[in-house]
């Protein structure tokens, strides 16, 4: 068990919250076993991933591009670990036929689960929200679970939302494709979170966004009429990820900027957020991710109301 997460089951915690739980969030950058995959790893490079995994092993792993639940298991342990993957996987007309990247969850054995439908309109945000086509179907799924802790029940959202629209001033003028498709989503996302607080229901939402996050406010207004009740966690987190970028010649890069967000009702404590990253020597031999991981130390409050 890592050092942190030991010291944190020792720590005295309030009685209306339950023990802590950990949640990692990780884009894995087209993980999957198909050699035709734009990202081919090798038996080494899955090693160094499930190394990397298991010093934290999370309680819940928030997933994005991964094509197959065969390819998680290279990098996860089966025995210790079930699979929710997207139902993306179950609709062609959603799907590709050569590569996909989808959403889903891993949760450790032992934890409540629900596995409930997918918030598939996310394919689709111009027909689910009445606007004209900027794109053809086929965008990813929001993975939906719903876990019980502290007899309290959180449902959590899974996102990899449309990329090419990064920064609230794209946002704002609206003029290219991605950004409309993005702004579709959200307007999704808010009737989702609409939802929810009507029925003082706790959730977090985790996952990719594609965009930077410069104003918490504006953003949270974009996702709920009731601002008061959402707390962007993640805007805690000083970013610096270098990542090996995948190209002929090797190049790194540095993000100092998070697309990766979370956020949860007000009734959800945090302990602890912290981005995972690579060291030099991982990132020169190995092909690991475009993504350095997020990982959050949550405790639900036992009070139902958000």
């Amino acid at each position: 068990m890592p050092i942190f997460a030991l010291l944190l089951l020792l720590l005295p915690i309030s009685d209306s919250y339950a023990q802590p739980f950990t949640l990692m969030s990780w884009n894995m950058q087209w993980l999957s076993l198909n050699p035709k995959s734009p990202i081919v790893r090798s038996a080494a490079d899955y090693q160094a991933l499930k190394q990397l995994f298991a010093i934290h092993s999370p309680d819940i792993l928030a997933f994005q591009e991964v094509d197959s639940t065969e390819a998680l298991y290279q990098v996860i342990n089966q025995q210790h670990y079930k699979i929710y993957l997207s139902s993306r996987t179950n609709s062609p007309q959603d799907s590709f036929k050569i590569n996909n990247q989808y959403t889903g969850f891993a949760i450790k054995h032992g934890i409540d689960i629900e596995d409930i439908t997918d918030l598939s309109q996310l394919s689709s945000p111009a027909i689910a929200t009445g606007n004209s086509m900027t794109f053809k179907n086929k965008l990813r799924y929001g993975s939906m679970i719903r876990i019980t802790i502290n007899k309290q029940s959180i449902i959590l959202l899974n996102l990899h939302l449309k990329s090419g629209c990064f920064t609230a001033k794209q946002l704002a003028q609206q003029k290219g494709r991605s950004c409309k498709t993005l702004a579709q989503q959200l307007k999704l996302i808010e009737h989702w979170v609409s939802t929810q607080q009507a029925i003082s229901q706790p959730f977090i939402i985790v996952g990719d966004f594609n965009h930077r996050i410069k104003s918490s406010k504006k953003f949270i207004d974009k996702i709920t009429n009731d601002p008061t009740t959402i707390h962007h966690v993640s805007a805690a987190i000083n970013a610096n990820c270098t990542v090996k970028l995948a190209s002929k010649v090797t190049r790194y890069r540095t993000y100092r900027t998070l697309i990766d967000h979370l956020f949860t009702t007000t009734n959800i404590k945090v302990l602890n957020q912290h981005q995972i990253q690579y060291d030099k020597q991982q990132l020169s031999q190995f092909t690991l991710s475009d993504h350095c991981p997020l990982l959050f130390t949550l405790a639900v409050h036992s009070s139902s109301h958000t």
